[in-house]
């Protein structure tokens, strides 16, 4: 079973109940996946296609146990200096332009987090409206379509250490290190470093276990992976431990 995590290119469309005008809007977001390196620093794109004034909220929610069946999101803080900083929060974008939303990291987290950023496409009246308000008697209550964009967002922790420790007996592998690992190939190898290559495509956040279908661990023998270091954009080499 594949979980949220994985599908990190999506949109939703959500109906609500408060005064929205129905609408499938030509607001995009890109990229879909977007990484806040060691400098700390990231960008997203909102993008309109249309001859009207398009109005849009960004809300951010971090993303825990991520890639697993626990996985689940709660709000964020967006303007806290100790996760993730998203500007601006509110964007009115003139027909057929761009705007930049910026990400920062001010604190690098001790091991990588993971974020969605919400774009919300609504009307003049919501963007300019308080929630508080919103709630109030006076509001008018119509049905519509409204489309938010998630872009899941990655942040570098301050030191990076890929590392990952498998279980004698069993196929399951657990992140001990501060980045995720995308494993592309486990090898079970000699001590000539003569490795039996298996080709696995999962990813392995941090603090997260997993099992690798078709793979036993066993004593005695020397297991590598081969993953992509988002970081270094290269793919790289890892020893297991026991």
């Amino acid at each position: 079973m594949k979980f949220g995590i994985v599908k990190s290119t999506f949109f939703l469309i959500f109906v609500s109940l408060i005064h929205i005008a129905p609408t499938f809007s030509a607001m995009y977001v890109y990229p879909m996946e977007a990484s806040v390196g060691v400098k700390g620093a990231s960008q997203i794109k909102v993008i309109s296609q249309d001859n009207e004034v398009k109005f849009i909220k960004v809300s951010l929610k971090q993303v825990f146990q991520a890639g697993t069946a626990q996985e689940h999101e709660e709000n964020s803080d967006a303007s806290s200096s100790a996760g993730l900083i998203i500007t601006p929060l509110k964007i009115a974008l003139s027909p057929s332009s761009q705007r930049i939303v910026r990400l920062v990291s001010v604190v690098p987290p001790k091991k990588e987090t993971t974020w969605r950023a919400y774009f919300e496409n609504v009307n003049e009246d919501n963007f300019i409206t308080q929630a508080d308000d919103l709630k109030s008697p006076a509001a008018k209550a119509s049905v519509g379509v409204n489309v938010v964009w998630g872009v899941l967002i990655h942040v570098a922790p301050e030191t990076i250490k890929p590392s990952l420790t498998f279980t004698e007996g069993s196929s399951k592998v657990f992140n001990n290190g501060s980045i995720r690992i995308p494993i592309k190939e486990v090898g079970e190898c000699e001590s000539n470093n003569q490795c039996k290559w298996t080709k696995i495509d999962k990813i392995v956040y941090p603090d997260a276990e997993f099992n690798l279908a078709g793979i036993t661990f066993s004593r005695g023998k020397m297991y590598r992976v081969k993953y992509i270091n988002w970081i270094t954009e290269k793919t790289e080499e890892l020893s297991l431990s026991q």
